[in-house]
């Protein structure tokens, strides 16, 4: 069970002034539920998440508590490359998959 999402929610209802009957309100679902995702007995939807964090008025990402990282553009024109090339998403993993374990057999030796 993720318990950082009941953790983020709280702290942001907490810097809101927010009781959970309130936030329960304003997000349009039960108080027990809500306390339920506080506690860390029950993980929300996805759809939960983002009433709830509209009700907070945070992004999504602060109640996942995960970073946006900007991607690195060298990368987008590979991967961009390989598309226009015809190369599918699960060849590459593979690919990687295949690098991964030469590394771990050449380290292991």
């Amino acid at each position: 069970m993720n318990k950082k999402i009941g953790k983020q929610i709280k702290k942001h209802r907490l810097k809101r002034h927010l009781s959970l009957s309130k936030l329960s309100s304003i997000a349009g679902v039960s108080k027990s539920y809500l306390s339920s995702i506080e506690n860390h007995e029950t993980n929300p939807s996805a759809h939960m998440i983002h009433k709830i964090a509209q009700a907070l008025e945070v992004p999504v990402e602060k109640l996942l508590n995960s970073q946006v990282e900007t991607l690195d553009p060298e990368w987008v024109e590979l991967v961009s490359q390989a598309k226009e090339m015809g190369i599918q998403q699960e060849d590459i993993r593979e690919f990687l998959a295949y690098e991964a374990w030469k590394r771990s057999e050449k380290e292991g030796d």
